[in-house]
């Protein structure tokens, strides 16, 4: 017996120094806003934000993302946005009055919007940077929150040094640098003490836009031929007429752009997520683009049909679309990521990089 006692322990501690591989566990996340909810918080931010001339637009943003972020489950938890409306205010004026200086400094100082192109050129780097900082560090799951670890060095070397190789190349760079900047962005990405990380390769890019560009070269062919097709000579007193091929040929090729834009998006998000991994945390994302592209055009029928009211409806319904299709697949506990000290951030980069049209976030 004691023979056998001692080689049962002795088994014991080896399956402990060496646990067998965990089945990942999967969870799906959720969404569970509606539209109505939404249009009482998005009515009232509008109406707010105007009569005190936008300066109630840093409390809007806030509780719009405060919204989608609650309403975002996964694993039994919401996730939350912490940004303070006052400090996203202060670098929302420094936003609008740098906005402000461009816009008109013009007339004081002849040739100084050329000077603030190449200062919004130079800055770029740290306007992202700042940007992703701020937007991580005031995001927390399970009351931990995410962080950005990423460099400006960095970020000029993915979105300025690169782009700048699109023109000499003629664009055939464009799916690497997307690779490239989607790296940077997941790579420099932290949950706590846990780290993200990317996976996919630069070929999984090429191949995504190989196939758009594929398409929308055989959609052109295909319109071009109809085109010529239809093309009859006019006689010498008919008046001009659009032939039924021109429309066809223009309903073809913006068809066929939004039907290529929804696969490229849905690509991107597929590849985004199933290649994210927050340590031995891995993602599943499934988005279709027939359904996608479907929840796009009933929601652009719904704008048009509402002068625009509609949108809180379609923004939910986007929302809740994304989240049905993506699942979280974990191999372990998740409190057991422990909360790295975390600086505050200042706004100004988020702000003034949402002015100049740089918003950036995971």
């Amino acid at each position: 017996m004691e023979a056998v006692n001692t080689d049962q322990t002795a088994n014991s501690e080896e399956s402990a120094a060496n646990p067998l591989p965990t089945t990942p566990q999967e969870h799906n996340f959720t969404f569970s806003g509606n539209g109505a909810e939404f249009f009482r918080i998005w009515i009232v931010n509008i109406f707010l934000s105007i009569i005190t001339l936008g300066i109630y637009s840093a409390w809007a943003k806030v509780r719009t993302t405060r919204y989608f972020y609650g309403n975002t489950q996964v694993a039994g938890a919401s996730f939350e946005y912490l940004a303070n409306p006052i400090t996203i205010l202060k670098g929302r004026l420094i936003a609008v009055a740098v906005l402000a200086v461009y816009l008109f400094g013009g007339y004081l100082i002849p040739g100084i919007e050329l000077l603030f192109l190449v200062l919004l050129f130079v800055g770029t780097p740290w306007l992202i940077v700042r940007s992703l900082a701020f937007n991580a560090r005031n995001s927390a799951y399970r009351n931990i929150r995410f962080n950005f670890s990423g460099k400006t060095g960095m970020a000029a070397k993915e979105f300025i040094a690169f782009p700048l190789l699109l023109l000499p190349t003629l664009g055939l760079l464009f799916p690497y640098i997307s690779f490239r900047q989607t790296r940077f962005v997941v790579d420099n990405h932290h949950y706590g003490k846990g780290n993200f990380n990317f996976s996919a390769s630069a070929g999984a890019y090429y191949k995504l836009f190989a196939i758009a560009f594929a398409v929308m070269i055989g959609l052109l062919i295909a319109g071009s031929l109809l085109l010529a097709g239809s093309m009859a000579p006019a006689g010498p007193e008919e008046p001009p007429q659009i032939s039924p091929g021109v429309i066809a040929f223009v309903l073809i090729l913006y068809g066929g752009m939004a039907i290529v834009g929804v696969y490229v998006q849905v690509g991107m998000l597929n590849l985004f997520f199933n290649n994210a991994k927050l340590q031995e945390q891995g993602f599943q994302s499934s988005l279709k683009v027939s359904r996608m592209l479907w929840l796009h055009l009933t929601n652009l029928l719904g704008m048009l049909l509402t002068l625009g009211l509609f949108y809180p409806w379609a923004k939910v319904r986007i929302a809740r679309y994304r989240a049905q299709q993506l699942s979280l697949m974990a191999t372990g506990d998740l409190d057991n990521f422990a909360a790295a000290q975390i600086d505050d951030v200042s706004a100004t980069g988020d702000e003034l990089g949402e002015a100049f049209g740089i918003e950036l976030g995971i």
